[in-house]
């Protein structure tokens, strides 16, 4: 029973480990905006709606 409680662990640790990872890199690789504002774009013409 302990051996398997120590691979359900190690499984764990692994997953955890793998999505900071990811998310590390994910972090660095976005690109970054040149504002720290936002804006908004308005498209120019007459809108429609589906119902």
């Amino acid at each position: 029973m302990e051996d398997g409680k120590k691979k359900i662990w190690i499984c764990l640790l692994t997953v955890v480990l793998a999505a900071i990872l990811i998310g590390v890199i994910y972090y660095y690789s976005a690109p970054r905006e040149q504002g720290a504002e936002g804006f908004l774009i308005r498209e120019t013409g007459e809108e429609s709606y589906a119902f």
